[in-house]
């Protein structure tokens, strides 16, 4: 099994968000909560990728489905299409 298919694309912004919701304000707020390093909350942010623990540990701490921090290559994001929608 090679790196890719061990780790999963997290869309750094969605990650941001989702936090925000969640009233965790601060990098360490997150690791502290996910049982994770500050390390790992890092490298999600600056390279959008983590281990499969780590996706699920994020998502458990903030609260969220863990879909909803997944980048999908070729489909666009369900909830801008939606606010789009919305807006016209």
């Amino acid at each position: 099994m090679d790196k890719l298919e061990r780790s999963v694309r997290i869309d750094p912004q969605r990650l941001k968000i989702t936090m925000t919701a969640a009233g965790i304000h601060t990098d360490k707020e997150l690791a502290e909560k996910a049982k994770i390093t500050i390390r790992t909350i890092t490298n999600v942010k600056k390279f959008g990728t983590c281990s499969w623990d780590a996706w699920n540990s994020i998502a458990s701490a903030i609260g969220c489905n863990p879909i909803d921090l997944l980048i999908t290559q070729g489909y666009p994001d369900p909830k801008l299409v939606t606010l789009a929608a919305l807006l016209t």
